[in-house]
């Protein structure tokens, strides 16, 4: 970092607007950002903190269909939803913003119009997947296979997780809808706007040489360079997104890993815009002043490596370059399995506040940050980290420490300077911090401040002042305790605001660690800090959380279900989506009023067989008796189940 740096901008990857990020999302983007927000205010730099809900592609298209929303309900609901979870977990954020905000929408718009003018982006006749089935092109999540790089068979057609390879839907191998499951994938003749990244190769190359990348950053951007910078799309055949401003791209909408990255601008923009100063978003995003970091997990590396420093330089504007990518490796749960919600596997943001307080999640994560290697979760890592580390090692030591000042010397801390071997360690402490801190890594600051808290144990132990009386002592361990607290800070705010408040900390700063706590008085009664979990408890609650909405295999057995054939059909007057039915069982004829006339006419149902519920309980809707319920798969569209060969109504389905 250069000496003439006065601001400092933390960029977050934005989390899917298609569900509430799991514990891996969050350690990776907001957890990460925070903490280096937080640090480098400590150490006295104007530090600004942009990210934001990411509401458009694919991803969040598939999810809203399947759950039966717009996808703009789902991503306004999911927004609101990780809104939440960021105040719980006390992540400082200056703008958590959306892609669906008109700023953002706004700038994307005369970015990309400036990069045609620049002679970067050009049309191109081409032939893309398109679902026979669907009847849809597939871009991105839309289509799934086998990636041409790694022979990994869960690869998706914009990039695969397992090797990080950027791809086309159109490279995979044995490709599949993922909508319906279908591998009737043909080719469709479309046209497409292309960013020429061949084009400013000479200057992306120029630009990823000036920047000391470490680490999975390092590999991931010297691969995709080695591998050939090919012009890479930036139109989708897509109706949810920013329209494309280009003639001739009417229904066409902007990929979204280039419209999301431009994010980090355009939330900027919004914030200073709100606060009045219009133009004060430049401090951060032109000249030499500032420092650029970005937190994100590997997966997205090339992204903010390649794709968002081409787009920059293409708008033909000077603008800043990102200068540390901080990339986390994957966390996993137990046993390697991945975060799902669906398969209940692994426990993601929100769950998590519903098991514990956000502080022992917060410390756990940034003590085993993933920075060097893939890892696991585990209950027994989580215990130590938690039980042994935050409450045994830290908390306690802080509590042991102040209630002795509380109670030896009612409340004020002897009048004695710091003993010089205890400031040698709290200097080295606060060194060890900030070296890894600027050099993008977390989870070594932490340790460091984890290390000096072993240390004050040791130092308290050993210097006995209940039985010696050593003033010094005690003098040296509040100091200890207010080291601590800053060097904790960036980690979990929460303990050490509550160390501040005992200590009288209004403005805590890393050049306060140098100075002594003598004659300060406590402000209050010290209370133990953090309690112990019962991990035993706590994991039997997970299970508990995860069986909820599962039923048993002899509750199921108490559905009857059965085939049913369609004796009448007739619609509700007032009612647009409902129909009347009567249906035949074999031994009786019954009536079931069912939400499908939208998708159907009632003389297109007569005779039909279907599969319903026979023992439910008899309910009005809109004054009409219904007696059962018809099943019904729904993409969007609904389709009625039903056997696939004649058979007798009344039938029992197993």
């Amino acid at each position: 970092m250069h000496a003439n740096v006065k601001r400092i901008l933390v960029c977050s990857a934005w989390p899917y607007g298609s569900g509430v990020p799991h514990l891996g999302n969050l350690i990776g983007c907001l957890l990460s950002g925070d903490a280096f927000t937080r640090f480098y205010r400590l150490a006295g730099y104007e530090v600004l903190h942009v990210s934001g809900t990411d509401a458009h592609g694919t991803k969040i298209e598939y999810e809203a269909q399947r759950l039966g929303l717009t996808p703009a309900e789902l991503a306004a609901r999911v927004h609101e939803e990780i809104v939440r979870v960021l105040q719980a977990f006390e992540v400082a954020i200056d703008n958590y913003t959306t892609t669906e905000s008109p700023v953002h929408k706004e700038f994307v718009t005369q970015l990309f119009r400036e990069m045609e003018q620049n002679g970067y982006i050009f049309a191109k006749d081409e032939e893309r997947a398109f679902c026979q089935s669907c009847g849809r092109f597939l871009a991105d999540r839309f289509i799934v296979g086998t990636c041409p790089k790694c022979g990994y068979p869960y690869a998706q057609g914009n990039q695969c997780d397992a090797c990080g390879a950027l791809l086309e839907p159109e490279l995979l191998l044995s490709p599949r809808c993922a909508f319906c499951g279908s591998q009737e994938v043909v080719r469709r003749p479309t046209r497409h706007w292309y960013l020429d990244l061949e084009k400013l190769a000479p200057r992306l190359l120029e630009y990823v040489r000036s920047r000391d990348f470490q680490g999975n950053v390092k590999l991931f951007t010297q691969r995709m360079i080695e591998e050939g910078l090919r012009p890479r799309a930036v139109t989708r055949d897509l109706a949810w997104g920013i329209p494309a401003p280009f003639r001739g791209a009417e229904g066409k909408v902007i990929y979204v890993w280039v419209e999301a990255v431009l994010g980090y601008v355009s939330a900027t923009i919004e914030y200073f815009r709100r606060r009045g100063e219009e133009e004060r978003w430049k401090d951060f995003w032109f000249g030499d002043e500032v420092w650029q970091i970005y937190t994100q997990g590997k997966d997205n590396i090339p992204f903010h490596t390649v794709i968002l420093p081409a787009l920059l330089l293409a708008s033909g504007r000077p603008f800043h370059l990102p200068d540390q990518i901080s990339a986390t490796e994957y966390l996993s749960w137990e046993g390697g399995e991945q975060f799902s919600k669906t398969r209940r596997i692994g426990v993601f943001a929100d769950e998590a506040l519903e098991l514990l307080p956000a502080v022992y999640w917060r410390f756990y994560l940034f003590y085993n940050r993933p920075e060097t290697k893939d890892a696991e979760f585990s209950w027994e890592e989580f215990d130590k980290a938690v039980n042994a580390v935050l409450v045994d090692n830290i908390a306690n030591f802080v509590h042991r420490v102040l209630s002795y000042v509380w109670t030896r010397y009612r409340g004020v801390v002897p009048d004695r300077p710091t003993a010089a071997e205890v400031r040698e360690r709290v200097v080295g402490a606060r060194e060890e911090a900030w070296s890894a801190v600027r050099a993008g890594q977390l989870a070594p600051a932490l340790r460091a401040a984890v290390r000096l808290a072993e240390f004050g144990n040791r130092f308290f132990q050993a210097r006995a002042p209940w039985q010696t009386g050593d003033a010094e002592a005690v003098a040296s361990a509040v100091h200890l305790v207010k080291a601590l607290a800053i060097l904790l800070d960036p980690f979990v705010p929460m303990v050490s605001r509550e160390i501040y408040g005992l200590l009288g900390v209004r403005e805590p700063r890393l050049v306060e660690l140098e100075r002594d706590c003598a004659g300060v008085r406590l402000t209050a009664q010290p209370r133990p800090l953090l309690a112990h979990v019962d991990i035993a408890d706590l994991k039997r609650r997970y299970a508990m959380m995860k069986e909820e909405g599962l039923i048993s295999l002899e509750e199921f057995q108490r559905v009857d279900l059965r085939v049913a054939r369609i004796v009448h059909a007739e619609e509700i007057p007032g009612a647009e989506k409902l129909l009347k039915l009567l249906l035949d069982l074999g031994d009786r004829q019954v009536q079931v009023v069912a939400g499908i006339r939208k998708h159907y006419k009632p003389e297109e149902l007569r005779g039909r067989l279907v599969a319903m519920v026979a023992n439910l309980k008899p309910a009005v809707i809109r004054g009409v008796r219904s007696e059962g319920m018809i099943l019904a798969a729904s993409d969007g569209t609904l389709a009625l189940v039903g056997p696939d060969r004649e058979v007798e109504p009344g039938t029992r389905i197993r």
